[in-house]
Order: C-alpha cells, then sequence, then structure tokens
C-alpha cells in the first residue's frame, strides 16, 4: 500500500470542512494502530484508550461497530492506520455547540520502513531543546494539537536520529517526539507518570505489564538527563515501532539489548493474542 487510504464519516473523501474544530482548534483525539495481515493489533487497547481519550474532551466517541466497518471497507494487509474524532463543524469561537455531530476519520497507509537491526542494534536519539507543557488536563492523551512535537521535530534533519527526548520545564525527562521512554535501572523499570503532560500510550501499557513477568519492579517516577544517562539501558515504544533500545544519545552509549528483545517479543506475542480481523465487521 502506498498511498493513503481515507473515509470520513464512512465516506470515502480527504477533505473535512474549514469549520471542522479540528482543523481550526485541534479539538480532537486520534490513535496510531500497526495492521499486520490485516489483522488490528491490541484492538481493544486501543480503542479503550480513544473512548477514554474523548472521554476526557468531552466528545461522543464513534461506536466500535463504525470504525471496524470503516476498516473492513479500507481492507488493510500491513498497514499504519490512524482513527481520528474530532468535534465537529461549529460556528466561529471557542464555544463549544451542544450540538455539533463529531467528524469520524479513518485513514490507511504504508507502515514506516523500521528496519528489524534498530531493534536489534539500538538507535541514536538527542536531547530537544524545546520543552512540554505543563497541562494536567491534556496529560496522557493524544489529542490533535502536536504543536511542541512539530517544533521538537524541526530540532534536526539527520536521518541518523530515530527520535528525540523532550523534557517539561522541571527538567523532567518525559517521552520522545513519537515515543514513551522508559530506562532501567538493576531490576526496576522507571518511566514518567505523565501526570502533569506526555501521552499514555498502548504500547507503554502492555511493556509495563510484560516487565512484571519478567521480575521487574514498575516505577513510575520523573528522573532527570543526568539519571537517564546513567541507566543499564534505555528503551523506547510506539504502536508502529513497537519496544526499541537505544545505543546512543551524545557521547553514552548502551549495548546490552537482551531486556529491550524479552520484552519486545512478550508485547508482541501479547498484541497478536489481542488482535482482531479487520474483516470482523
Amino acid at each position: 500500500m502506498s498511498e493513503p487510504r481515507v473515509l470520513i464519516n464512512g465516506r470515502m473523501d480527504d477533505r473535512i470542512a474549514v469549520a471542522d474544530r479540528g482543523l481550526a482548534y485541534g479539538d480532537g483525539v486520534f490513535r496510531t494502530i500497526r495492521c499486520e495481515a490485516g489483522r488490528l493489533l491490541a484492538w481493544q487497547r486501543h480503542y479503550a484508550k480513544l473512548q477514554a481519550d474523548c472521554a476526557a474532551l468531552g466528545l461522543a466517541c464513534p461506536a466500535e461497530e463504525a470504525w471496524l466497518a470503516d476498516l473492513a471497507e479500507l481492507a488493510p494487509v500491513d498497514a499504519a492506520i490512524k482513527l481520528t474524532v474530532t468535534r465537529g463543524r461549529s460556528a466561529r469561537g471557542y464555544a463549544v455547540d451542544p450540538a455539533a455531530s463529531v467528524t469520524r476519520i479513518s485513514q490507511t497507509g504504508p507502515l514506516p520502513p523500521y528496519a528489524d537491526a534498530l531493534r536489534e542494534q539500538g538507535v541514536t536519539v538527542r536531547l530537544c531543546s524545546t520543552v512540554l507543557g505543563i497541562q494536567p488536563a491534556l496529560a496522557g492523551l493524544k489529542h490533535l494539537n502536536r504543536l511542541e512535537q512539530v517544533l521538537a521535530r524541526r530540532e534536526w534533519s539527520d536521518p541518523a536520529i530515530f527520535d528525540g527526548l523532550m523534557c517539561n520545564p522541571r527538567g523532567e525527562v518525559v517521552e520522545g517526539v513519537m515515543t514513551n521512554l522508559f530506562i532501567v535501572e538493576g531490576d526496576r523499570l522507571l518511566t514518567h507518570p505523565l501526570a502533569d503532560c506526555g501521552v499514555a500510550g498502548v504500547v507503554r501499557s502492555m511493556l509495563l505489564e510484560a516487565a512484571a513477568t519478567l521480575g521487574l519492579r514498575q516505577e513510575l517516577t520523573s528522573f532527570d538527563t543526568q539519571r537517564l544517562l546513567a541507566a543499564d539501558a534505555v528503551l523506547l515504544s510506539n504502536s508502529l515501532a513497537g519496544i526499541v533500545p537505544v545505543a546512543c544519545l551524545g557521547e553514552r552509549r548502551w549495548q546490552n539489548f537482551t531486556l529491550a528483545q524479552q520484552l519486545r517479543t512478550a508485547v508482541v506475542l501479547q498484541s497478536l493474542k489481542e488482535s482482531l480481523p479487520c474483516t470482523a465487521a
């Protein structure tokens, strides 16, 4: 699949109204899902998170059956799937029209060309100067306003850099531009609690579950760059790349990726176990 295919409210189209609040204000949420061999990996988790994020913004989440009908029509095989909900059309101004109907957007496109070597040999990351703003009301949500990530991603053009790490104003390293972040200290796995900023990814939750089965103690706690650099291992996760070990950050090098591979195996198996065929509708 080389070209994206898009359904808007169940109709094949790639245009939304100028008055749509998703365009005007970033008023909406989205999920990104990996589809392999026609199966939606970890579907129920993704849909549950979409429901939760919609509820946090006071949006009516479209029914699961509507999304599955969209995906059955799009019929992806190996694809990156993006599901978007906006608050829909409204008159000018920030006030929300309670009668507005949400816009449902289902989109499929090619999977990013992540090489397996990245997962086996580790990736290079950098620290971004762009910081994440503190906003507890939006913490954990995958909302449509990604300007902080856009600004951060503009900081580098080197294709050898897989992702940039972002801090909050307190100097705590929260996450990557497109990934969640974990560090390992002995038998402890640490990740930021995301109480006031950041995105709570589905693979993040699965990784934490897998860590418990491997005997790792999980800690939702903040840490700074000094502690990050002193860690025994650093991991990244998202729905398309899965779990990726970090090999290089500046002058710091990491070489032992055994734990990352074990976690990745566990998460892949669980994702397949919780998958759903796109033809389910």
